[in-house]
């Protein structure tokens, strides 16, 4: 099995595209309807690629895709024809905007030590690879809640041998997995997932101890770090970081760590957008529970755009019509102009162009190393290889001074030139 370590690429020119790429999770029923229904569709997504390529992002990370009723083991094909034709539209019209395509594919360890199963996972890859996917993250699980105990060996190399083996000529594909801390499948394939920081309070010490635990792991498992702040099963990070105006200064300043780290990077969809968990009441358990619903567009009144019913699958917030694309787009202070400044600077990096106000971008994430700096309490600062970009984040409740360096960008604007509370920045060593 090939895996990707610093020595097998010394140069950009070897590395695959995913790399450092940033991915953004999509779960496309809640992202754009286009038929009316109320629900979101691949067509919808389809209408707003431009949209991502606006925003900078290299690959669009879809889940839910199986509830679109498509795949290789589709009981009616007629039925799911159309579906197939639009998911193939979706992938040729991203492609055409230079966005890579990654699905979630789920998988029982219990069962890939068996030949056929491995067959049965190759041909699920083939299908989609041949219908424009360009990787994957393997949602691996345990059929019948089998602990590590029943198996103690995880999902081996052996066995991953033989289903890269199979998909050769698909050397370029991004293979991941989620991985839990210690689990015994880390190691196996291009990329681990790591969502240790969408369960990290926001704290300096807490944050920086996952971070180098997870890059420490990596480089015993010779594979690339894949950074996760939120998902499906966290709450998001404006929520979960307090709430209001708190959270979404915490948030935005998380966003700058993760996008400074080397590695995969997974942004959820509205995390761009500062867009917090809708609070309902569950009567039958007597609970407040938080939920995803759907993206806010444009325009002053639920459904923002999402779609041509005026109602949707989840009702959206009455007081959303600040939060909408549209309205973050008119403000150079909102959290969008934030992400696509963070994602212009890493994606001019990469490209060793020059970014805004002549500052010159190359070099600035192209190493893989993390330097850590000493920092005030509550405070921690690093620097991306040897002259690439420093990041410093201020958890304190008191505004620190900066480290050396030229400031690029910061969450919030900086007071006599200091770091302020719950935000971060980026600065150039040269």
């Amino acid at each position: 099995m090939r895996r990707w370590t610093e020595q097998d690429a010394p140069d950009r020119e070897r590395l695959p595209w995913w790399w450092d790429a940033t991915h953004y999770a999509i779960d496309i029923r809640l992202f754009a309807d286009s038929d009316g229904d109320g629900i979101g569709d691949l067509d919808g997504l389809r209408n707003r690629l431009g949209y991502l390529e606006l925003l900078g992002i290299d690959a669009l990370w879809l889940t839910g895709v199986a509830m679109t009723g498509v795949g290789p083991n589709v009981g009616d094909p007629r039925q799911a024809a159309a579906i197939l034709e639009s998911f193939e539209l979706l992938t040729a019209a991203a492609h055409d905007c230079g966005l890579r395509v990654t699905l979630d594919i789920g998988a029982d360890i219990s069962d890939l030590r068996q030949p056929r199963a491995q067959q049965e996972l190759v041909r699920t890859l083939r299908f989609w690879t041949d219908r424009g996917v360009d990787g994957f993250r393997l949602a691996l699980s345990r059929r019948g809640g089998v602990t590590r105990e029943h198996a103690p060996n995880g999902l081996d190399l052996e066995t991953s041998r033989a289903i890269r083996a199979a998909l050769a000529d698909e050397s370029d594909r991004l293979i991941g997995s989620l991985v839990e801390e210690q689990q015994s499948s880390r190691g196996v394939w291009d990329v681990d997932f790591n969502r240790s920081l969408a369960e990290t309070e926001f704290e300096a010490g807490s944050i920086r101890e996952k971070i180098s635990k997870e890059l420490a792991a990596c480089r015993e498992f010779g594979t690339r770090p894949g950074w996760i702040v939120s998902g499906r099963s966290t709450p998001r990070q404006v929520t979960r970081y307090g709430g209001g105006a708190l959270g979404r200064a915490r948030a935005q300043a998380m966003s700058l760590v993760l996008l400074a780290l080397p590695g995969v990077v997974c942004v959820d969809s509205g995390e761009e957008l500062s867009l917090p968990e809708v609070v309902e009441d569950d009567n039958r358990a007597g609970e407040l529970l938080g939920a995803r619903v759907p993206m806010p567009w444009e325009g002053g009144k639920p459904p923002y755009g999402f779609s041509d019913s005026p109602t949707s699958c989840l009702p959206v917030p009455e007081d959303w019509w600040e939060l909408t694309v549209e309205a973050q787009l008119e403000s150079a202070e909102s959290t969008l102009s934030l992400y696509r400044q963070e994602l212009e600077l890493k994606r001019a990096a990469r490209a060793g162009a020059e970014a805004e106000e002549s500052i010159d971008a190359e070099g600035l994430f192209d190493e893989d190393t993390v330097e850590w700096y000493g920092a005030p309490n509550g405070c921690l600062a690093f620097r991306r290889g040897v002259g690439g970009v420093i990041c410093a984040l201020n958890t304190s409740e008191n505004q620190v001074p900066l480290p050396p360096g030229e400031p690029l960008l910061s969450s919030t604007p900086l007071v006599d030139g200091q770091l302020p509370p719950n935000s971060a920045a980026w600065l150039s060593a040269n």
